[in-house]
């Protein structure tokens, strides 16, 4: 992607107060693949231009002439082609998806070069040293920009620095090649009838089912025939495996010589070394402690499930395989928890459960929003929804929810921020947009699209990023763009709390025929099943985080087939499927979190704790909720995490609440992620 890594340091300042925004920014979703040729070349063109006039000036470098301009310069070429880039991720149309990535990789190019050039880091030296920063955010954005280009190679002398361009090049080309084999997948598996009817009605229209994120679990937790789930999962774990497998491994080798180039010893080494752990083995060390705290309560789970399966099949001698683990937690949730995922579908139809999401990060942040009808967006499923501020009515931006698969579309579920916030010279506010793109199952006939309460979290999480991109204030996008790597998943992982509290329960659900809310019975059995079977999944979760780390010290030539197994065999209860290739579909480690996947449980302590200042504060209260929104959405990049939570606190973080979750004492030595 085109965006430069930027790298967040500490700063203390009062948050910006948001001046008054324009309207909404006009963009042309509806782009043939030559019109994107043609205005990235111009774009990037424009912006070479304004690059070679930032490094011929002559005399005094300032904040003013080499800094901001090359901030502007940076956010004008990100907002000219934000529909050329992103219309790669959600276009049905073959040849604009190419044109797309053709662009990704185009201005990705000119990225690597301008932050790689020693020319420019001399006079971002220079500029940084003329103390003409006036204020936190100019000193923490010239800060960034040099910081980057350090970082990209721009220091190195002639030779390895040639080289280090070269090789990332090389590896965006990986990257976007990896995740456009992701979009166009077309794995299916052929079921029988008598299969076919153990699946909810309407799942399936025919026999030929396919393979991907929106039919995983539905599949996997209903489809009592071991033959069909084994098959299905084998299936949905050999995605690309011929094609992206060695695009990974190609990968890690680029990326192990890109960190040596810069004097680390590991790509690892060099990822972590800007974020809040600092280096591989804190991560490492706090991986291995809560797995060893885990591992038995994890195998415990496999052993409950297993007798389960020897009860249901009348085999003394059977065997709980990685197929059957889905099927079999949700035979015991049913069982014993009397939570029936089909039935809690029955009350989550997908436009009554937006709604009350909206609703309650209405209430809870001061936002209001307006549904736009027709939406102006890429695709005829997508709704569009205008943001402003509840208190002043002030504009504040756009957002989409594009939640349903297509040919070609983005995989998985995510929330992409297309355009951050920014403050032009005229002092107003150009707004921001963000969308969020999902998968969730298309509806059967004759009822609307019905979610698990998983999807419900899922969304609730999203959207918590999504609030994030819209309600920064930060007056550069280098700033308003998200948060320092290892800490960005911390909000919404804080607010997936929310839907597991009664009340909140009541107001999003919504039976789709009687308009009734979840009953009483049926929401203290979901909650009382929170934690059933977690330490085997967040198990899982270290495995995955572990074997990513592994990928990135274990220098250039990585099984990575090999890699997988045997920290499968060790971190979990269930060994992997020898015949898969689970790697060449994980998205994370070829989309940005390569070295970074630790981030989701290492976030998860500041998330768990954040949240106890709703539980004491008011689970909906709006003084928290503002709190919360001025202390840690809207300052952005421009803290570092442990000043923001602590900023939002009133208190050092504590991970208390992260390892009570698990009943089992803190592991030794265990003060902070």
């Amino acid at each position: 992607m085109k965006r430069i890594a930027l790298y967040a340091v500490l700063f203390l300042a009062c948050p910006l107060q948001a001046a008054a925004a324009a309207g909404p920014t006009p963009v042309n979703w509806n782009l043939t693949k030559d019109q994107i040729a043609s205005s990235c070349k111009s774009a990037i063109g424009q912006a070479q231009n304004r690059l070679n006039a930032v490094l011929a000036l002559h005399g005094r470098r300032t904040f003013g002439n080499t800094v901001l301009s090359l901030e502007n310069l940076s956010s004008d070429l990100n907002d000219s082609t934000v529909a050329d880039q992103f219309l790669f991720n959600v276009t049905t149309d073959s040849g604009v998806q190419q044109a797309s990535l053709n662009c990704n990789n185009d201005e990705s190019s000119f990225f690597t070069d301008l932050t790689a050039s020693p020319q420019l880091y001399a006079a971002l030296s220079a500029a940084v040293r003329s103390n003409t920063a006036t204020n936190v955010y100019q000193r923490k954005l010239a800060s960034i920009w040099l910081d980057t280009l350090k970082r990209s190679g721009a220091g190195l002398p002639s030779a390895r620095r040639l080289e280090f361009v070269r090789l990332s090049k090389e590896l965006t080309d990986l990257q976007n090649t990896f995740a456009q084999n992701l979009g166009n997948d077309a794995t299916t598996v052929t079921i029988t009838a008598a299969q076919a009817a153990m699946l909810p009605q309407g799942f399936v229209g025919g026999l030929v089912v396919p393979v991907n994120e929106s039919t995983v679990t539905p599949f996997m937790q209903n489809e009592t025939d071991e033959s069909a789930r084994q098959a299905y999962y084998i299936a949905y774990n050999n995605r690309e495996a011929a094609a992206n497998t060695p695009l990974l491994e190609r990968a890690i080798a680029v990326r192990d010589r890109l960190a040596h180039l810069l004097g680390y010893e590991t790509w690892a080494a060099y990822q972590v070394s800007n974020r809040t752990a600092k280096t591989p083995q804190r991560i490492e060390t706090f991986l291995g402690g809560l797995d060893k705290t885990l591992l038995p309560k994890a195998s415990a789970e496999v052993a409950n499930l297993t007798a389960l399966k020897i009860s249901d099949t009348h085999d003394p001698a059977a065997v709980l395989h990685p197929w059957d683990f889905t099927y079999y937690d949700n035979v015991l949730h049913k069982t014993q928890y009397a939570v029936d995922q089909n039935e809690i579908r029955q009350y989550f139809p997908v436009q009554h459960t937006i709604d009350a999401v909206l609703d309650i990060y209405h209430r809870l942040l001061g936002v209001d929003f307006k549904q736009i009808t027709p939406a102006e967006a890429w695709n005829p499923d997508v709704l569009e929804y205008s943001v402003s501020d509840s208190a002043t009515g002030r504009f504040i931006g756009t957002t989409y929810f594009d939640l349903y698969p297509r040919p070609h579309k983005y995989g998985h579920f995510a929330n992409f921020p297309i355009m951050p916030v920014r403050k032009l010279s005229s002092g107003s506010y150009r707004p921001p947009f963000a969308a969020i793109l999902g998968n969730w199952p298309r509806p059967a006939p004759g009822q609307p699209a019905l979610l698990s309460h998983d999807d419900v979290v899922t969304f609730f999480h999203e959207f918590g990023h999504n609030m994030a991109a819209l309600l920064a204030t930060a007056p550069y996008e280098s700033l308003s763009n998200g948060f320092v790597w290892d800490f960005v998943e911390a909000p919404s992982q804080m607010l997936e709390n929310f839907v597991w509290q009664p009340s909140v329960l009541k107001q999003i659900s919504s039976n789709w025929q009687t308009g009734q809310p979840l009953p009483d019975d049926l929401i203290n059995s979901l909650i009382n099943a929170r934690y059933v079977d977690d330490a085997y999944a967040t198990t899982r979760q270290i495995m995955y985080a572990q074997i990513d780390m592994t990928y990135h010290t274990s220098g250039p030539h990585v099984d990575t087939t090999a890699v997988w197994d045997r920290l499968a065999a060790e971190l979990t209860p269930m060994p992997a499927v020898p015949e898969t290739r689970p790697q060449a579909s994980f998205g994370h480690l070829m989309g940005g979190y390569d070295a970074g996947y630790y981030g989701y449980l290492w976030s998860k302590v500041y998330a768990q704790d954040m949240f106890t200042a709703f539980l004491n504060g008011g689970l909906e209260s709006p003084v928290v909720g503002m709190r919360y929104r001025r202390d840690i959405l809207q300052p952005a990049r421009t803290y570092d995490p442990d000043v923001e939570v602590k900023n939002f606190l009133g208190r050092p973080m504590n991970p208390n609440a992260f390892y009570a979750e698990f009943n089992n004492p803190q592991p030794p030595g265990v003060t902070k992620p």
